[in-house]
């Protein structure tokens, strides 16, 4: 991944997220990080100045980044800052056309973050584009090298759904063990239907040789995925995001908010293309 995208509000939430990203970025050993931040609400009294306001902006964005720890590997040369006063959700699009995107960070703390807070509206608007891959960083969450990633599959359509170039790149550039986990307290996978869908997830994704589990005890899909979490010591959540009506059923389903609260480790969001 050679460009990372940090949307940011000068919250707390989007310190960490930036310093993850950051982190990542470095042991990734990316070109360039990109700061941004939309005003699109700032004050309506008192900013009169456009000019003015966009180079007050720009000066808190390089005072944000000029106060996270920047790791070895990685060069504050190719920070790049960006304002405007585009929808978070434009801005962001417009960026990752311009500059090719790997891959954008954002934070959130958890429930009631994507629901009250800007910051977790911003996600929730960015996660709907699916302009790029989308990281989003749990409250207070350092970053570590990352060893495990799941990739959560309810098994349905796996050959037009699964990200897979990009799981297999990401997967590998970390230099991650992938496992792939179903949760199915019903059936425990073992429906002909399912069993198809495994093995051409299998297959697809051989190529990274990953674990799958089935997961039967459980009270539903979000619990199912946390426990699994929790035994294995797992670093990083991937899910497909597939389209529109996926992230309207993510965000506003009561499994996937249930996973956003109690999960304490990040989740992507990938696109159906390789990530760069």
């Amino acid at each position: 991944m050679k460009t990372f995208l940090i949307p940011v509000d000068f919250s707390d939430v989007s310190y960490t997220a930036a310093q993850y990203a950051v982190d990542m970025a470095g042991h990734l050993r990316a070109r360039n990080v990109i700061f941004y931040h939309s005003y699109a609400h700032r004050p309506p009294q008192g900013f009169d100045d456009q000019a003015g306001y966009e180079s007050s902006t720009l000066r808190h964005l390089e005072k944000m980044a000029a106060k996270l720890r920047v790791p070895p590997g990685l060069s504050t040369d190719g920070f790049i800052f960006f304002t405007d006063d585009k929808t978070v959700e434009a801005g962001v699009g417009a960026i990752v056309d311009q500059y090719a995107v790997s891959l954008i960070v954002m934070g959130i703390a958890g429930l009631s973050d994507i629901e009250n807070t800007l910051i977790g509206h911003n996600t929730l608007a960015v996660a709907k584009s699916g302009a790029a891959p989308l990281l989003i960083v749990p409250r207070d969450h350092d970053f570590k090298p990352i060893d495990n990633v799941v990739y959560a599959t309810d098994l349905k359509d796996v050959r037009h759904v699964t990200p897979v170039e990009s799981i297999v790149r990401l997967t590998s550039q970390l230099a991650a063990s992938l496992h792939i986990v179903h949760v199915d307290p019903a059936t425990r996978g073992q429906t002909p239907d399912k069993l198809q869908g495994k093995d051409e997830l299998l297959g697809m994704l051989g190529v990274v040789d990953p674990v799958f589990e089935v997961v039967g005890e459980a009270r539903d899909k979000a619990d199912g995925i946390f426990e699994y979490v929790k035994m294995h010591q797992i670093d990083l959540i991937l899910m497909a995001s597939r389209n529109y009506g996926f992230f309207e059923r993510l965000f506003h389903s009561s499994v996937s908010k249930k996973l956003l609260n109690i999960a304490d480790v990040p989740m992507v969001l990938l696109k159906n293309k390789p990530v760069g």
